[in-house]
């Protein structure tokens, strides 16, 4: 029975938090008539994004601790290494988002922006407590995942909104709290967002349907989460970065989350 718990356990999380592993990474590309190139790169257990800005490379979010040889290559296959990054954006202070951040600042200078309401979390360098949104996410809590990362304090923590033309993007850093106190979205001039986990990318952790919008397995305040998810959707995206799973457009979020949801 021991042994039949641990094969379940490894299974759960294998298929809940790998990224893309039934349909493999989306294909970076330059979008047409837009003038900045993102490319996902799927890490262990969650989504990171190069960016390439006008005043050097991006990262947004930096995967878990044991991500670095693996981040390492997707760099390299871009022609940049750890080195070359310039700015660090992490969407919240999840150990599997901001994991590498510290190593990343260590190795390349780079500035890392974050939430100013996540600066306990990151200073301590260990997840706090969330609440499951359902089964799976309940199932998820009871797995003995490892919160902790190498603490680091934010060169610029965003307590409000921050206009990013700085950092070489046309866009914004709003703090939106609700999966995490210092939950950041990047919303891109263009139509793009970068939300981080306000919202999941199919079933299991983006493994089937990463283009369908919904519900993530955990937050801290679920009802905040589900009001920003509705904010947004009022908004004209056309095309969310999620934190595991997706990409997904703004028609799939508006079909997977009604006006009501926020209120439930």
């Amino acid at each position: 029975m021991i042994n039949i718990l641990r094969h379940l356990r490894a299974l759960v999380l294998a298929l809940a938090l790998t990224p893309g592993m039934l349909l493999g990474a989306e294909t970076a590309r330059v979008e047409a008539g837009q003038p900045v190139q993102v490319v996902p790169i799927p890490l262990s257990m969650s989504n990171a994004y190069l960016v390439k800005g006008a005043r050097g490379p991006i990262l947004v979010d930096s995967g878990s601790k044991g991500d670095l040889a693996q981040l390492t290559t997707a760099l390299a296959g871009e022609g940049l290494r750890i080195e070359d990054l310039a700015t660090v954006i992490l969407t919240h202070g999840h150990a599997d988002h901001a994991g590498l951040a510290a190593e990343i600042r260590r190795r390349s200078g780079a500035v890392i922006i974050a939430g100013r309401a996540d600066r306990a979390m990151l200073d301590a360098g260990f997840n706090s407590p969330v609440t499951a949104t359902g089964f799976t996410g309940r199932l998820i809590l009871l797995l003995p995942l490892d919160p902790r990362f190498e603490p680091l304090r934010a060169d610029v923590e965003v307590d409000g909104t921050l206009d990013l033309a700085a950092y070489g993007l046309s866009g914004r850093a709003v703090q939106m709290p609700g999966h995490t106190p210092g939950s950041l979205v990047i919303l891109l001039d263009d139509g793009r967002a970068f939300v981080g986990d306000m919202i999941l990318g199919g079933w299991l952790g983006g493994a089937l349907l990463p283009h369908r919008a919904g519900e993530h397995y955990f937050h801290m305040d679920v009802a905040g989460n589900r009001a920003n998810i509705a904010a947004l959707a009022r908004q004209a995206i056309r095309k969310y970065f999620l934190g595991h799973g997706g990409p997904v457009s703004g028609a799939a979020v508006q079909e997977s989350f009604s006006p009501g949801d926020a209120a439930r």
